[in-house]
């Protein structure tokens, strides 16, 4: 996927249908970004107004805001790493299974799963909100009973 991936113009109304795989592959252009170090590169694929909920965190509210956090836990973390798993489409939503592996200064170690759910609009990530379970997150997704 080209670098200029995450900043596609909205697609004409008739190609809504192809427009959710579009947002699967925006979100995984953005954990590609992430994981490779290349962080600025990851913010392209958000929104000016994106909302970023993660468990242990208050929103991070703009780009900007979720590059500071991404940059904080870099420097917290001596090896930190967010492996995604698998992608479910649903429409403007995209359910992502990521097993997240760390390992602290001090020596802690931290190998979970978690369930995040990203909403985009126009080819950019207007929202992530992190789940414990797949059960809530498939649900916040819409796709309660899809697994």
């Amino acid at each position: 996927m080209s670098q200029a991936a995450c900043a596609q113009p909205a697609p004409a109304p008739h190609s809504l249908l192809g427009m959710s795989r579009e947002n699967v592959e925006v979100v995984r252009e953005l954990f590609e970004r992430y994981r490779r170090g290349d962080h600025a590169g990851a913010v392209e694929c958000l929104a000016p107004d994106v909302v970023y909920e993660v468990g242990q965190e208050l929103p991070a509210l703009g780009p900007a805001a979720v590059l500071e956090m991404w940059q904080r836990w870099e420097s917290d973390w001596e090896e930190i790493d967010a492996i995604p798993e698998e992608y479910l489409d649903a429409g403007d939503r995209v359910v992502v299974s990521v097993r997240y592996l760390a390992r602290g200064r001090g020596g802690i170690e931290i190998d979970d799963r978690l369930f995040d759910v990203y909403v985009l609009r126009d080819g950019k990530c207007v929202g992530k909100r992190e789940f414990r379970s797949r059960s809530e997150a498939l649900e916040e997704a819409g796709l309660a009973g899809a697994g």
